[in-house]
């Protein structure tokens, strides 16, 4: 378990729409788990807090990418992108 693995799952949330879509779409929370652990990601709801606390920060001070921008649209995405809302949803999932 790692918080570099939690960046990933963040960065991949935040620009893969299919990955994330499937995701929500999860019926339950198990299913939801077992997506996210057969991706390949593994971390702690602790490890998913300091990795959105870290991303938030170095995001402070920097201007949106294009990709960013793109994201932000998305509605969703905007609330994983920034660990709004998504954030508690995670922690619920990895539970």
């Amino acid at each position: 378990m790692s918080i570099e693995s939690a960046k990933a799952f963040y960065s991949k949330m935040t620009t893969d729409e299919t990955f994330r879509s499937q995701l929500e779409q999860a019926a339950s929370k198990e299913e939801r788990q077992q997506i996210i652990q057969a991706a390949g990601y593994n971390f702690t709801p602790e490890e998913w807090q300091a990795a959105t606390a870290q991303i938030q920060e170095s995001k402070a001070d920097s201007e949106l990418s294009e990709a960013q921008l793109k994201a932000v649209s998305g509605g969703v995405a905007a609330q994983a992108m920034y660990g709004v809302i998504f954030t508690d949803d995670i922690i619920d999932w990895l539970k």
